[in-house]
């Protein structure tokens, strides 16, 4: 591809996931709830995919990067935190409590992604991240609101103190890439998600998948700690 429009494709996907959060946004000040989240999570796919296809490409460029963390901090920041907030207010949630869990989603996202600029770029896909990064954070809220029929509305508040207290801190998080590298691990985890898939509909599996994901992480974590303390 010529080395001038290779930078087109990983930044027309990036606009595309903006595409998504903003109409995400619009569906959620007018109630329609589930469509606003599943366009969250079609950002959070386009996210993951951006960056793939800019080291791929080798297109990745501080134009790029600063694009990159203005649409996760719409599609994947506000986007969510106005979804949950209108899922929060129509199912009866003492408000006194929503508003400020609402505020201080976008806060820790933003301090995030203002870290997350400042560190050394990543050499792979791989790599671990510092502090839960805001794009899974925005993906468990969204999928937290689909899978209301499981998770009652009342859960999210604390779920969502706890996915903020994840985005600033510096635990590793392990990448996408990471979870699925090695044949037989990526076999195992698909074939457990295919049978969790018997048991619930798709939004819920992913949701239990989401927070087994973070529950692992911290696991990981703190083992690491323990080894080297």
């Amino acid at each position: 591809m010529n080395s001038k429009y290779r930078y087109l494709v990983p930044n027309g996907v990036t606009f595309a996931s903006l595409a998504c959060g903003v109409i995400a946004i619009l569906l959620a000040v007018t109630g329609n709830l589930r469509p606003a989240a599943m366009l969250i999570l079609v950002s959070y796919v386009l996210d993951l995919l951006d960056g793939m296809l800019a080291r791929r490409l080798r297109a990745g460029s501080e134009f790029g990067l600063q694009l990159d963390s203005l649409v996760d901090m719409v599609s994947l920041g506000v986007a969510p935190a106005t979804v949950l907030f209108a899922h929060l207010r129509s199912s009866g949630v003492e408000m006194v409590w929503v508003w400020p869990l609402a505020v201080l989603f976008p806060f820790a996202g933003a301090f995030r992604l203002a870290r997350f600029n400042l560190l050394p770029p990543k050499t792979s896909g791989g790599s671990d991240s510092v502090g839960l990064t805001i794009s899974t954070g925005g993906a468990t809220l969204a999928l937290a609101v689909l899978a209301a029929d499981i998770f009652p509305p009342i859960a999210c508040l604390p779920l969502t103190l706890i996915v903020c207290a994840l985005m600033v801190s510096t635990i590793a998080f392990p990448s996408f890439f990471w979870v699925f590298s090695g044949r037989w691990r990526s076999a195992l985890l698909l074939a457990l998600f295919g049978i969790s898939l018997l048991i619930t509909n798709f939004f819920n599996a992913w949701f239990l998948w989401t927070n087994a994901y973070l529950g692992v992480s911290l696991a990981r974590a703190g083992y690491k700690t323990l080894r080297t303390a």
